[in-house]
């Protein structure tokens, strides 16, 4: 069972652990240490080359594995953990082979990978529920969904586009940290531009900075709105000291007829703790968001807080068991009485998965997972439905999700659209069933010919 999960990188970067600030880096080690892992890279490589003995070159191979799955790269983390295992790293470095390897898809080897960590551990069953996990992956993967179609939309840029929300006249809001953004300086932990918001035409493929005076140099995204788009939520990450670290909080806004007012940080937020993934509920009544404090269940959690009648909002509540767990719960979003969010941690096909899950009276129903082609080893959330966009009548949701899989503007966080169809009606099966006719009776002695034997009767019974 994996508790402690390595990936909040490319596309969570608005709820990194902590958010560093800048300072002299000394060495790979160094780099890796305070979270600025494009800088690490190439630090680590040279330091590897020149290492001389075993235990340093798996040391700085397992850093340089961990430093590339941070930045969404699973291909070269895998290639470097294996590295790390090969020269006598040990089993941390195994297990994140596995994971890495099931996050790409390759189950077959994964499988592999955790049954031979179980034997290294002493503990043959300790991941049985990830060699399930993997089976049950390759089962989805086979099956061709006939409900759901998807695909890039078209404006992805060479970096991250994550987080896409429905804004208004077929426009959607979204989070990026590509070229255009605000500020001159590189984020360093990922080598990209800080994350700002953008807004962009799907039908036309325009896309343009969403507010220049709320994007700043700071790290800012995932929006959500109220229902007539006069009030804004989104993610800020920065510090009020260069000296300190980083945390995000979430910041409100409303729209004066003009321009969104000063953004203001949302009142129950407490220091220490990363807070982002607002959505906000139809009525506008309650928010739900995701944070990661100590009262939680275990890494990210999805809480709520109610809107209180003097505008200000309410103490958190922790979602229940059914929703969170040991692991990340992220990027809720919410259709009517249906959640959506995503979960490194329920079962699944590798990376963070996209559930639903249904509000029964006062709880949630058990969470389903969305399987392919919206799901996939890679990491895909920010699951958002359009009820606005004009659709076939055989369709019955249309929307927009992240997805960090591989296609060709790179293996960086891109946006998707997906159509849910009516799947047809499964072909009757037809069964075939023999029957035999048994008669009982008597024959009485006459002058008569002979009676023809009755031949016996059968029947196919279809259904």
């Amino acid at each position: 069972m994996k508790i402690s999960y390595t990936y909040l990188w490319l596309s969570l970067v608005l709820l990194a652990a902590s958010c560093t600030y800048t300072q002299k880096v000394k060495d790979g080690t160094f780099a890796h240490d305070r979270k600025q892992y494009a800088v690490a890279v190439d630090m680590l490589k040279k330091e590897h080359q020149k290492a001389k003995t075993r235990s340093e070159k798996n040391k700085l191979a397992y850093l340089l594995a961990d430093s590339y799955q941070q930045m969404g790269k699973p291909a070269s983390a895998s290639d470097w953990f294996k590295k790390a295992y090969d020269d006598g790293y040990g089993p941390d470095a195994l297990r994140e082979y596995a994971y890495s390897l099931k996050q790409q898809e390759q189950y077959t080897e994964a499988i592999k990978a955790f049954k031979e960590l179980g034997a290294e551990i002493g503990s043959p069953y300790e991941y049985k529920r990830e060699i399930t996990a993997c089976q049950t992956a390759t089962t989805w993967k086979a099956e061709k969904s006939k409900a759901y179609s998807t695909a890039p939309l078209p404006f992805n840029g060479p970096g991250a586009d994550y987080a896409p929300v429905i804004f208004k006249d077929g426009k959607i809001v979204f989070t990026t940290d590509r070229q255009a953004a605000t500020g001159d300086k590189k984020y360093n932990w990922t080598g990209n531009e800080f994350s700002d918001l953008f807004i962009a035409d799907v039908q036309s493929g325009d896309v343009q900075p969403f507010d220049a005076r709320l994007n700043t140099e700071a790290n800012e995204g995932t929006a959500t709105f109220n229902r007539d788009r006069t009030e804004l939520f989104f993610t800020r990450c920065f510090s009020n000291d260069k000296k300190e670290d980083s945390y995000c909080r979430i910041f409100y806004c409303k729209w004066e007829g003009s321009a969104w007012s000063g953004p203001v940080a949302l009142n129950f937020q407490q220091p220490g703790v990363n807070y982002g993934h607002p959505a906000l509920s139809a009525d506008g009544k309650t928010l739900y968001f995701s944070c990661n404090s100590k009262d939680g269940w275990g890494g990210y959690d999805i809480w709520t807080s109610d809107r209180l009648t003097d505008g200000t909002w309410g103490e958190p509540k922790l979602m229940g068991r059914s929703v969170n767990s040991l692991g990340n719960e992220k990027f809720p979003s919410l259709d009517g009485d249906t959640l959506y969010f995503s979960s490194d941690y329920h079962p699944g096909m590798g990376g963070l998965d996209i559930f639903k899950t249904y509000k029964t009276g006062n709880a949630w129903s058990p969470v389903q997972n969305l399987k392919p082609p919206v799901n996939s080893g890679y990491d895909d959330f920010a699951y958002i439905v359009d009820y606005q966009a004009k659709k076939p009548q055989d369709v019955l949701q249309t929307g927009y999700f992240t997805s960090n899989r591989p296609q060709e503007s790179g293996a960086s966080d891109d946006l998707y659209r997906f159509e849910r169809r009516i799947p047809p009606p499964e072909p009757p099966k037809t069964v075939v069933i023999g029957y035999k006719l048994k008669l009982d009776g008597f024959v009485l002695e006459k002058s008569l010919p002979r009676p023809t034997t009755p031949t016996p009767r059968y029947w196919v019974a279809s259904h």
